[in-house]
């Protein structure tokens, strides 16, 4: 859901169940009791108690920590530690499983999982009731990790737990069985066969679970059945464990039963309590130096929380819900943590400065996350494009299109020809002094891969094999290995990446670029944009001086030229040179350039820009306002008059003798209200709302088969036509700034989007009821990212694949080049590859991306990104170097593309996904998994195990499953900013970054420490706050606790009047005080807002007391999502499987394809 629908939560939504408070777990145990106390007693601490821990201190990027391996107390698991699953390794597994059981154990204190990760046959262990187990592991793959789990009946998705309860601990199966929690096992109890239908996925398969005959277990005792309303309110989890932690092995016979688990969870030890080792961060560079907290929350005696009776009553009610639970389910905490790969590879590749360095062939490079986290991010080019540029979704890409097709792994590549570490300084794509050389045949660019032949006379085309003389002035010797000598200086012979200066003949007309770049800022002049004009009068002359944006690769050039308009019913062109002049356009049916003086020059004429600015508010003080406006012809008005302009030539050049050349640039609209001014015959580009009655109308229709008819752009295209005028004759790309007010909020997105999709800017931005400045720091961003004009990309392979499919903000005129009229660094294209025949054994696959652009000094260049891909002709290989985050990225673009094409529904694109994911997982088990393994382990493959983690958040995220209780608007916009997304937004979508923020005893300063989505992770952890972060906004939510220094924490982040949170005024945001721990939550949004490059509202909720718990909540992704349905009354619905549940499913969909 986007921070505009959170807004609206505030004036349409009703109260709605909230987290109750947090009980105290000291008084839960005292009330509950546990049998796991007497069985493996552990020293109760003290409520509030946080375990002294070593800080250490590095940079903020590196604070999310890696969890602390431990487990609560009793029997533990034997795992080897996890191995990263890169080139040269043998794959990796992960199974998930079940053994069957015959003896029974009396402890109900205890539960024994087998952990067998290499096969090896375990030794005897006397377990601590008394009897003789002995582990029998099952025969897995090698190199692979094999996860035996218990046994439980599952049903996909269950409704039936409160995401709030920890849960009991049942045997579990994840195809499907029977649990027992009154008693041990019974010696002839045999289970009869179950079938389970799926009622979550229609298409699914009805699947029986049939048991062996000497399969004992225990008789099951008929549990009452909770209403609906209280089903929801129960969900547990097992005990928590790391997937990579090294513990003591407890073994088990096969047929032998499990002891089962008590009926309440165990007491909070120190292990449990500190269930991550976070690393605190020291300042970064600008950043204040935090200041020790003397003792500031080590006073027991500062309590804040819920009242004594409302715990009481909450505690009650938990154990009556523990009572009377009747299903059970996976230990979220044994499954694939984002958070832990996330660490781990971070610990692997953060060891220098320089994080990376490419190779050829091209290796799997680090996770998106470990580069944008960390501090210095420099990648060497070591022959293949930085990760940055070019990233596949495979690394070895099968010789035949058969092997590619057994795994249903797509064949593709992101493509980001501009990166914001290029502006930062921190990677430079060289400018090579080489003319260019191509091959004769198919045109690529010279690149690392070619080979020199005929003592480097000619060379052998690396794609097509194609031999092409050599130029004399391009020719060198070559030495003893058949390199030439002036390898090394050129860097077109040893870099992936790389710039050609263009000739004319690679110029739009064949005539080079003579016309200085110009930034256009329209701005809307109605009632309703009051507001936003009284920010630009005052801050857009200072934006102007200090962010306009300059060529990296040239810094002495100027910056681009500015011009100013304004409209409602009437476009109003200002003549800044003279005295800001206004020349008004009121037939906008044919618009016309009214002078030649339009652009100016920010370095000769600030003075009257800034005067301009301060007298805009007066020039209509006095005067009422329209409230229509026009909107499509202000973009034609604005760049006809920018053509004709004669200012914006490059000196030296005479505007008589290059009529034909064009001038780049892009236009910025400030926009507040529908354009329905006049009548469809007289006004171009007129909307007009597309309900009858009320807005709710068409919000019902989101989440339907139908919502393609409020989605797709309108039936007159006109804003589609104007967008590809913008790219062919004008070559200015549109950025949109959109203002909808409180009421009569409806902009069409999807239509009015639609220009920057088409120009290649894909940036837009929306902010419901928010006058305030923070589109000015997202303005601020956005002019630093400008970076090309006027691009053709075009992408070249090796002979036997090509480029199949194109997926993001661009224009097609050719089926071979997209066209884009600007692009800026965060712009990317995901290119997906079919085969045309079989590929040769011996030799890389080349991918080469070439863009032809202008840059902000004027200059055409030609830029290249190279890539050499090896081969391979086993299926493990291509699942060995898979690369998750671009596989996910490619799946979630296709299928919110489809959908909002109209090609799919809602429900199409869900079963879609996982589909897909069944089959890459069955592919894999069936392929690389050695014969004779269980089919009750689900086999996940290392370089994927977190794809079911991320479909699950696919599944839930606003892009498809946003439904009526968002805005069309709403939805439209988050799938034009996921079709665009870059691999670090797509996947902060899929899992957003939650932070626990706590004390450290030992420092007495602050930490952040990740966490997994999860709502257990929330109520087994105490912290001052959880800050929440999904590429869009910010969510700080402060529990109800008590806890020392929670009092201390309140006032000193939001006053010193706040001493409990009932006292916190959501409304006034996060303030900024000059205490250490407002500085460090603030220093924590700055460096989100680095990474984004965007302004990130920050919402604070409150537990227990704000209605904007519920989104909070929604958030987290690991639960099933609950999202309050606005439009069918004040019952809240569940949607969205969690992700224990989609495992699940997954595996069952899995042994029924293999069966």
């Amino acid at each position: 859901m986007s921070f505009n629908s959170m807004d609206q939560q505030m004036y349409y939504q009703p109260n709605t169940p909230h987290i109750p408070p947090q009980p105290n777990p000291q008084q839960y145990y005292q009330i509950n009791g546990s049998a796991a106390q007497m069985a493996n007693p552990t020293p109760m601490q003290p409520y509030g108690h946080q375990p002294q821990t070593n800080m250490s201190s590095p940079p903020f990027s590196q604070q999310v920590s890696q969890p602390v391996k431990s487990v609560p107390p009793g029997p533990q698991l034997s795992q080897d530690s996890l191995q990263s699953q890169r080139p040269n390794q043998q794959p990796m597994q992960t199974s998930l499983g079940s053994t069957d059981t015959s003896q029974h154990m009396n402890n109900l204190s205890d539960q024994m999982r087998n952990v067998s990760l290499s096969g090896v046959q375990q030794q005897p262990f006397q377990s601590h009731n008394g009897y003789q187990t002995q582990q029998q592991s099952p025969v897995s793959p090698v190199g692979s990790q094999t996860y035996t789990l218990p046994q439980t009946q599952s049903t996909f998705p269950s409704l039936q737990n409160d995401p709030q309860q920890r849960p009991l601990q049942p045997n579990l199966d994840l195809s499907g069985g029977q649990q027992n929690w009154s008693r041990p096992p019974v010696a002839g109890a045999q289970l009869p066969q179950t079938s389970e239908t799926n009622n979550w996925n229609q298409n699914s398969l009805q699947t029986q679970q049939n048991f062996q005959s000497n399969t004992y277990l225990p008789q099951s005792t008929p549990q009452p059945q909770l209403p609906q309303s209280q089903q929801f309110q129960q969900r547990g989890s097992l005990n928590p464990q790391n997937m990579g932690q090294q513990i003591p092995s407890v073994p088990q016979t096969v047929n032998q039963m499990p002891p089962m688990a008590s009926r309440f969870p165990p007491p909070p030890t120190q292990q449990m309590q500190n269930m991550s080792a976070p690393l605190s961060a020291p300042p970064m560079p600008g950043q204040m130096a935090q200041q020790p907290m003397q003792n500031r929350y080590g006073s027991p005696s500062a309590m804040s929380g819920a009242p004594q009776q409302q715990q009481q009553a909450y505690q009650q009610q938990q154990q009556q819900s523990y009572q009377q639970q009747s299903q059970q389910r996976l230990d979220p905490e044994a499954m694939p943590s984002v958070v832990q790969v996330i660490e781990e590879d971070k610990q692997k590749f953060n060891t220098t400065d320089i994080l990376f360095t490419t190779s050829i062939p091209a290796s799997v490079p680090p996770l998106v996350t470990t580069i944008n986290d960390n501090e210095y991010g420099i990648i060497n080019d070591g022959g293949s494009a930085r990760p940055h540029h070019l990233r596949p979704t495979i690394y070895q890409v099968p010789i035949t299109e058969d092997t590619l097709k057994l795994t249903n792994i797509p064949l593709g590549i992101v493509i980001q020809p501009f990166d914001d570490t290029e502006v930062d300084g921190k990677n430079v794509v060289p400018i090579t002094n080489s003319e260019i050389i191509r091959c004769n045949r198919c045109k690529a660019y010279m690149n690392p891969y070619m080979r020199f032949i005929d003592g480097g006379r000619r060379f052998q085309c690396s794609l097509c094999h194609h031999i092409t003389d050599c130029s004399p002035s391009y020719y060198a010797n070559l030495d003893h290995t058949g390199q030439r000598l002036d390898k090394f200086n050129r860097p077109e012979l040893f870099l992936g990446s790389y710039e050609f200066r263009a000739t004319a003949e690679y110029c739009r007309n064949s005539v080079l670029n003579a016309r200085r770049p110009h930034i256009i800022f329209a701005m809307e002049l109605t009632a309703t944009s009051k507001p936003i004009l009284y920010h630009l009068a005052k801050h857009l002359s200072g934006i102007i001086r200090d962010c306009l944006p300059r060529d990296p690769l040239n810094p002495s050039s100027s910056p681009p030229l500015v011009g100013f308009l304004t409209y409602n019913s009437k476009i109003q062109i200002y003549d800044i040179i003279n005295n800001g002049h206004s020349h008004i356009i009121s037939d906008v049916s044919s618009t016309f350039p009214p002078f030649t003086t339009f652009l100016v020059d920010p370095l000769v004429h600030f003075e009257q820009i800034e005067s301009f600015l301060q007298s805009l508010p007066t020039l209509f003080a006095n005067e009422e306002l329209e409230t229509q406006t026009v909107l499509g012809p202000v973009i034609e008005a604005a760049l006809l008059t920018a053509q004709v302009d004669s200012g914006n030539w490059f000196s030296g050049y005479n505007p008589n003798d290059n009529n034909q050349a064009m001038p780049v640039g892009k236009i910025y609209l400030f926009h507040c209200t529908l354009p329905n001014f006049g009548t469809d015959a007289d006004t171009p580009g007129r909307l007009k709302p597309r309900w009858t009655t009320s807005p709710d109308e068409i919000r019902k229709l989101l989440g339907t088969d139908k919502e393609k008819t409020i989605l797709s752009p309108a039936s007159n295209k006109y804003y589609i036509g104007l967008g590809q005028r913008c790219v062919a004759d004008f070559a200015s790309g549109v950025e949109l700034f959109l203002f909808p007010p409180i009421n009569g909020s409806y902009l069409d997105v999807a239509t009015l989007g639609e220009l920057v999709r088409i120009t290649g800017t894909g940036t837009i931005y929306k902010y419901f009821n928010d006058f305030t400045d923070r589109f000015l720091v997202d303005l601020k961003y956005s002019l630093r990212s400008t970076f090309a004009f006027d691009a053709i990309m075009k992408v070249r392979t090796s002979t036997g694949i090509r480029p199949h499919d194109y997926i993001g903000n661009y224009y097609v005129r050719t089926t071979s080049d997209i066209e884009c009229a600007t692009i800026n660094t965060g712009c990317n294209i995901a290119v997906e590859i079919k085969y045309d025949d079989k590929l040769p054994e011996d030799e890389f696959v080349v991918i080469q991306v070439a863009i032809l652009y202008t840059a902000l000094s004027g200059e055409r260049r030609v830029r290249v990104h190279n890539m050499a891909l090896s081969t391979c002709q086993q299926v493990a290989d291509v699942y060995r170097n898979a690369c998750c985050d671009t596989t996910i990225n490619i799946l979630l673009k296709q299928t919110v593309w489809a959908q909002r094409n109209g090609d799919k529904t809602v429900q199409q694109s869900k079963e879609t996904l996982i589909n897909r994911s069944i089959n890459i997982l069955t592919a894999y088990r069936r392929h690389c998994a050695q014969p004779g393994s269980s089919l009750g382990q689900l086999i996940l493959p290392e370089a994927l195990k977190l794809l079911p983690m991320y479909i699950c958040g696919a599944l839930k995220c606003d892009a498809i499953d946003g439904g009526p209780e968002m805005t069309p608007d709403d939805k439209a916009y988050s799938q034009i900013k996921l079709i665009g997304a870059p691999l670090s937004l797509s996947q902060v979508i899929l899992y957003p970054q939650l932070l626990k923020i706590e004390c450290d005893d030992s420092s007495g300063q602050l930490r952040a420490t990740q966490i997994r989505c999860s709502t257990h992770k929330i109520m087994d952890t105490k912290a001052f706050a959880y800050l929440l972060e999904n590429g869009f906004y910010i969510l700080i939510y402060i529990p109800n606790v008590s806890i020392p220094g929670q009092n201390q924490f309140l006032s000193a982040v939001f006053g010193s009047h706040v001493d409990n949170i009932s006292k916190i005024q959501p409304e006034l945001g996060l303030p900024k005080l000059v205490t250490s721990e407002s500085n460090y939550l603030n220093q924590i949004i700055e460096n989100i807002e680095n990474i984004r490059k965007k302004s990130m509202r920050v919402y604070i909720i409150r537990q227990s007391i704000d209605k904007l718990e519920t989104i909070f909540r929604s958030f987290l992704y690991e639960d099933k999502k609950a999202s309050n349905n606005s439009m069918a009354g004040d019952s809240t619905k569940l949607e969205g499987p969690s992700y224990v549940d989609l495992l699940v499913h997954l595996h069952r969909e899995i042994r029924t394809q293999l069966n």
